[in-house]
């Protein structure tokens, strides 16, 4: 049977979470551009409707002086916006996974968290157990894991090092 202990545990967990650092930082552009692709062009949908909405009910305005056609024409114009936006902002999401990514990795950020919390709960033992450093190693290596799976989803390959 092999022996667990607390310090090899907590240097697995540093390497760990150095490597997904390291992995994070190496493909950090990647990343970066899935994030301001899926947030992007809906932004950019969203204002060039507006702009052109806006400058057509203000034709409108103009050239027939009728409130009811002015309301028409700005509930319209409206809907118009926030479909295209809804549907622009569903086609991207699905396209470049941004706001799947930034929730996967917040993930990871809290498998990390509850490993550092499990760390130092044993270190406040007076005497921590081998089954403190295995649920430490199990702890760390589910962290790794649903790293590499959140990248593999978002169609980054990373180096299994671990």
């Amino acid at each position: 049977m092999e022996m667990h202990s607390l310090e090899d545990s907590i240097r697995l967990e540093h390497e760990l979470v150095e490597a997904i650092k390291q992995n994070t930082r190496q493909h950090s552009f990647t990343l970066l551009k899935k994030l301001i692709l899926t947030f992007a062009l809906p932004y950019a949908v969203f204002l060039g409707i507006w702009v052109v909405t806006n400058q057509l009910r203000a034709n409108v305005a103009i050239q027939y002086d009728d409130t009811s056609l002015n309301t028409t024409s700005m509930i319209a114009s409206v809907l118009v916006l926030v479909t295209a936006t809804l549907f622009t902002w569903r086609w991207a999401e699905k396209r470049f996974g941004g706001v799947a990514l930034v929730g996967r990795l917040v993930g990871v950020s809290k498998a990390v968290l509850t490993v550092e919390r499990q760390i130092d709960t044993a270190k406040q033992k007076p005497t921590p157990s081998e089954e403190d450093a295995i649920e430490i190693e199990r702890l760390a290596y589910a962290a790794w894991e649903q790293y590499t799976k959140a990248m593999h989803d978002s169609g980054v390959s990373i180096k299994s090092s671990n």
